[in-house]
């Protein structure tokens, strides 16, 4: 039968919190470890396959190693109308399969 006092219930949530928070702790740590790890390597010309920083001041937001950011075109910019056909001025799509020698038959 299931344990149903709240008491016990909440000693075992609040024990399974803390292995959970050491648990995070400890992941927390290697990830810190292995990212010293990876700086070190990459620092070091010897180590394949481990790219030296091309600029270290670019990961500060230095603006020039950014992409552009997206630009609408300008305005006017685009097909004029004589260009482009009215819509249905040009029939129906190639693909809706109704052909003027199928019609009713």
């Amino acid at each position: 039968m299931a344990d149903t006092d709240p008491t016990r219930l909440a000693d075992q949530r609040e024990h399974e919190a803390d292995k959970l928070q050491r648990r995070s702790d400890e992941l927390a740590g290697e990830v810190q470890d292995v990212s010293q790890d990876w700086e070190r390597k990459r620092a070091d010309p010897s180590v394949p396959g481990a790219p030296p920083h091309e600029r270290p001041e670019a990961d500060e937001g230095d603006e020039a190693s950014e992409s552009p950011a997206p630009e609408a075109p300008p305005e006017g910019a685009g097909p004029f109308s004589a260009e482009t056909a009215s819509e249905g001025a040009v029939g129906p799509p190639a693909d809706s399969g109704s052909d003027s020698d199928d019609s009713d038959g």
